[in-house]
Order: C-alpha cells, then sequence, then structure tokens
C-alpha cells in the first residue's frame, strides 16, 4: 500500500495527505500492520501485552491513526473477531 506510513495530522509520508485525503484501506493498514508488529514476537521487538497495545495506539490516534479506524479495531477484538496466536518465547509460551 502506497499511503500507509502518511499520519492522519499530514506529517507522514510520501505525500503528507491528511485525514480524508488518505484512502481508507491505507488508514486501516496502517493500523493492522502496527498492530501485528507489536502483538508478534519480531526480531527486534518481543510481543507485547494487549493493554500495552492499544494503549500506545490509542495514544496516536488524530495524530498517526484514524481514531475511528482505532476503535473499530479495539471493539473487533473485544468482540471476539481478531484472535491473537500464542508466540513461543525462550521462557515458554506467552500471548
Amino acid at each position: 500500500m502506497r499511503f500507509h506510513h502518511e499520519m492522519v495530522n499530514g506529517k507522514g509520508y510520501p505525500l503528507g495527505l491528511e485525514g480524508d485525503q488518505i484512502p481508507l484501506m491505507a488508514r486501516i493498514v496502517s493500523v493492522a500492520d502496527t498492530f501485528d508488529a507489536m502483538t508478534t514476537n519480531r526480531p527486534y521487538q518481543k510481543q507485547m501485552p494487549i493493554d500495552l497495545v492499544f494503549e500506545k495506539i490509542r495514544d496516536m490516534a488524530g495524530i498517526r491513526y484514524d481514531p475511528e479506524v482505532v476503535e473499530a479495531l479495539i471493539r473487533a477484538y473485544d468482540n471476539g473477531r481478531i484472535r491473537l496466536r500464542m508466540q513461543k518465547s525462550a521462557a515458554g509460551l506467552t500471548q
């Protein structure tokens, strides 16, 4: 997605689009990409607890992310439409 690094405040790239100038699919992918990065183990970062993930994403709503997309993601998780896979870590299983 060409525009998933745009920010709703206009300070993203490649074009500096803001708000509704950013295609809805790009606004969704931006939040989903961050959610995936925070909820899975990566070489550069361990999976985070879900409460921390939502806190961090909510802190960026209106700056980086579309607030409506953020809340839709959280509602979908709360309603059981999104489930996290258990990740294996060096210490055993984590969420």
